[in-house]
């Protein structure tokens, strides 16, 4: 993987919103790890219905709450007109975003992790029937 065999990449890929912050300073990345950081906004615009942060660069007031382990802040903004304030999120599904979006891709969670995080394996409540309800509101 990479041109020069590192197995490191250079090109900048993707959507500006989903891609992850060392692909936005212009560093070497590995292409599993960013995927990683994509699939984390995007479970939290499925959950949310909106994006986390417009991207995960410096400027970024949301991103760098987050960047910054300041998850109070981060959570209080996204938590405070949401149905059910503070409780809209769980603490696993917040401990798995603030996992996948790890400033530090060297310590950013792996899919076999992911896999074994509490709010994936944990039972889902709802029938097929509830989510279809829900997906045709959401219409």
């Amino acid at each position: 993987m990479g041109r020069d065999g590192s197995g490191m990449l250079k090109t900048r890929l993707g959507t500006f919103g989903y891609m992850a912050p060392e692909q936005h300073l212009g560093r070497p990345y590995e292409g599993e790890k960013v995927d990683i950081f994509a699939l984390g906004v995007i479970l939290f615009v499925m959950y949310s219905k909106h994006p986390p942060f417009n991207a995960a660069f410096p400027k970024d007031q949301f991103y760098v709450a987050l960047a910054s382990n300041n998850f109070e802040g981060f959570w209080g903004k996204h938590t405070q007109f949401k149905d059910g304030g503070s409780a809209f999120y769980s603490p696993e599904f917040r401990d798995l975003f603030q996992c996948i979006t790890e400033l530090d891709p060297d310590k950013r969670i792996t899919m076999a992790e992911i896999k074994a995080h509490p709010w994936y394996t944990k039972e889902c409540a709802l029938t097929e029937a509830d989510v279809q309800e829900i997906f045709q509101q959401r219409l």
